[in-house]
């Protein structure tokens, strides 16, 4: 049976929910000590080593004198559909960072890697395959990164299309190279939350018990193969994703 949290884990929990569930504003300033520990019942020190944690989560910033304010950095509210969809020059990311009035950035590095066992699967190869992989970080700028998004891409495809292997591959990204090509894509996506491992927290800057999502994305072509997929780790509070649906979406 797992063991119930510590009062100061319970405390941090707490305030995290409410801070990334928006009921707190950025720049709002959390209740003194003295006024968390009777509100939450305990001691002044269980309140200090709680919003110390909060702080190491990057949700609040420390003021020695003035106390915990909930740090500033608007969240990117993406829709998921954005992907589907070129506008102007982009899809995905960049469209929802523009329309929120944001500043986009990626860095991208493409290379030929071997399908792992983990990635074979998922691209439906044998492991040891040699597929693309277009890795990049992204971000908006003058914030630490969203997320990282790697991207495989099965090899005849990117013989069928060349200009995959390069950094910039046009306006509207792969998708719409592949769309150019014939292909008619349904996409296919899955999401968890976990703690980031350590070459996360260095690339995204965050520490180690701040959560992130990570999400895997299918690209079937109209003949059900699987020809791309796509693996994102988005800092939860940096990121904000939307799923519309229904009859009249």
């Amino acid at each position: 049976m797992p063991r119930p949290p510590t009062k100061a884990q319970a405390i941090t929990n707490a305030l995290a929910a409410r801070i990334v569930e928006g009921e707190l504003d950025p720049g709002t300033w959390l209740p003194s000590e003295r006024e968390l520990a009777r509100r939450y019942e305990a001691d002044r020190s269980t309140v200090r080593r709680a919003l110390r944690m909060l702080a190491e989560q990057g949700l609040v910033q420390l003021r020695h004198g003035s106390g915990a304010q909930v740090r500033t950095g608007r969240r990117v509210r993406r829709a998921a559909a954005d992907i589907t969809r070129q506008v102007g020059a982009w899809r995905g990311f960049h469209v929802s960072a523009q329309k929120d009035g944001r500043t986009p950035f990626t860095r991208t590095t493409v290379s030929e890697v071997e399908a792992s066992e983990r990635l074979a699967p998922r691209l439906d190869v044998p492991p040891g395959t040699r597929v693309l992989e277009r890795a990049r970080v992204q971000g908006v700028e003058g914030e630490p990164p969203i997320q990282t998004a790697t991207t495989w891409v099965i090899l005849d495809v990117v013989e069928q299309i060349p200009v995959l292997r390069e950094v910039d591959t046009g306006p509207g990204g792969i998708y719409s190279r592949l769309e150019e090509a014939g292909y008619r894509i349904t996409f296919e996506e899955s999401v968890t939350c976990r703690l980031p491992c350590a070459d996360e927290q260095e690339t995204l800057e965050v520490g180690a018990n701040r959560p992130v999502l990570t999400l895997w994305r299918r690209a079937y072509d109209q003949n059900g193969r699987v020809i791309e997929v796509t693996h994102r780790v988005v800092v939860g509070d940096r990121h904000e994703l939307v799923y519309r649906y229904g009859s009249g979406a």
